[in-house]
């Protein structure tokens, strides 16, 4: 009796599933540590597969893969520079401009009858006088910091130019060496499925990059029709800023409005905060969700819930990373419930009862049954 009740959990279960757990645990800190490895190497994925139809193009035109990818690379630096030379003059000459026209400016504003009753009721002048006090000081405590930023952000951008030229050289040898770990029957389905995938991240870097050149074009008419001499600085901006979803039209509407204050003045750079406001709207709420369902096949709710979530997740690199993921995960679960279709239809046909079947299957006949019982007496 005691044997019978004792327990059939041996020891070395326990610890076998004692140090599974563990590894789980331990698996598990090890990807939190390199979260920001994987996020980095999501960056020189996406980066590579935006780079990768030039470097086809260049192919076609006669050139090697390795020369394509210099040229591609050349010309992405070179593009680079040409934004930096562009725009650093721009951003120096309008601080400039805004120091000297900070008294007018000021003047102006305080003739406003609402600013006077603000003044008055709140004491602006007093409060703003303090903070231009202590403005020196603020600006030298987080001066370390701002450096801090801009290098690290400058190692990010060398390290991720030459993740992704080495991913555009030699990702095809390591794509080709990881089906070797698929089993032979499989490998066209993997195959098929990797290629959907890359179709569905292609699409959604197609539609940014129509999304971004509309959002750079209207940039650029509207500050030309609004007299602002730099609408060609202003509208080569948005590519870069426009990649930042929702967020960056926003950062552009208030670009724009500080480059047209202190060029050709106050009433002006009203106008251009509102229509670029509305143009932020028209862009997150209607533009973007449309173009990349298209480009995509993604519901436009799933895409702005996409959005929030990466956001959420990773700040701004993951409201950017977080609709090709998305999409790849799309394609990937796509292909799953097509072999789940697939092997209910099998089902139904085999004559098992499947989610749709609701009669009960008659019971097999067993060997030395009669079948044909109709004529068969009763007892």
């Amino acid at each position: 009796m005691n044997h019978a009740r004792r327990s059939q959990i041996s020891p070395r279960t326990v610890w076998t599933v004692g140090l599974n757990a563990l590894a789980l645990v331990l698996l598990a800190l090890v990807l939190i540590r390199l979260r920001a490895v994987f996020v980095l190497l999501a960056v020189v994925l996406f980066v590579a597969l935006a780079l990768d139809p030039l470097v086809r193009w260049f192919q076609r035109r006669g050139l090697n893969r390795g020369w394509g990818v210099l040229v591609t690379f050349l010309g992405l630096l070179g593009l680079t520079a040409l934004l930096g030379a562009t725009l650093v003059p721009l951003v120096v000459q309008q601080a400039r401009s805004l120091v000297q026209s900070a008294p007018r400016l000021v003047a102006e504003v305080r003739t406003w009858e609402w600013t006077r009753w603000l003044e008055q009721r709140f004491d602006l002048e007093r409060k703003v006088q303090d903070t231009l006090a202590h403005l020196p000081d603020e600006v030298a405590e987080s001066l370390p910091g701002v450096v801090s930023t801009t290098v690290n952000g400058v190692v990010v951008f060398i390290t991720v130019l030459t993740l992704s030229l080495f991913a555009l050289l030699f990702g095809k040898d390591l794509y080709e060496q990881a089906l070797g770990w698929v089993r032979p029957a499989r490998r066209s389905g993997v195959r098929e499925l990797v290629k959907n995938m890359h179709r569905a991240v292609s699409g959604y870097l197609v539609g940014t990059a129509f999304t971004v050149t509309l959002g750079s074009l209207v940039t650029a008419l509207g500050t030309f029709l609004l007299g602002v001499p730099y609408f060609l600085a202003l509208g080569s901006l948005y590519l870069v800023l426009g990649l930042i979803p929702y967020i960056g039209s926003f950062l552009m509407a208030l670009l724009v409005s500080f480059t047209t204050l202190t060029t050709v003045g106050l009433n002006r750079a009203l106008i251009a905060l509102g229509l670029f406001l509305v143009y932020q709207q028209v862009e997150g709420n209607l533009i973007q969700p449309l173009v990349q369902r298209h480009s995509i096949r993604m519901n436009p709710l799933l895409i702005s819930v996409v959005l929030l979530m990466g956001a959420a997740l990773m700040g701004l690199i993951g409201a950017m990373i977080a609709l090709p993921v998305a999409a790849a995960l799309q394609e990937f679960l796509r292909e799953v419930q097509e072999e789940q279709r697939e092997r209910w239809d099998s089902e139904r046909e085999d004559g098992s009862t499947g989610p749709g079947d609701t009669a009960p299957r008659e019971p097999a006949a067993r060997d030395g049954d009669t079948h044909d019982t109709a004529g068969r007496a009763p007892h």
